[in-house]
């Protein structure tokens, strides 16, 4: 594994990541974000979760997690 993860790994990580949360009521969005020279993954969580109940990485992608709040329209 790269000590940096590339927008191609970041992107298929991301997929991943949809597919395995996508039954979480907590997960608002799922995105790609950089992170120091690399990339991860930033799912937003609508209420904090436990940190042990979600992944921390996917196809050696990190895993960002940021709890902010339910989406609303505007």
């Amino acid at each position: 594994m790269s000590a940096h993860a590339t927008i191609e790994k970041a992107r298929a990580a991301k997929d991943e990541a949809k597919r395995r949360l996508a039954d979480r009521a907590d997960v608002v969005g799922v995105g790609v974000t950089r992170r120091g020279k690399g990339y991860a993954v930033k799912v937003n969580l609508g209420q904090a979760v436990d940190p042990t109940s979600v992944p921390h990485s996917l196809k050696g992608v990190p895993l960002v997690f940021e709890v902010v709040g339910k989406l609303r329209k505007r």
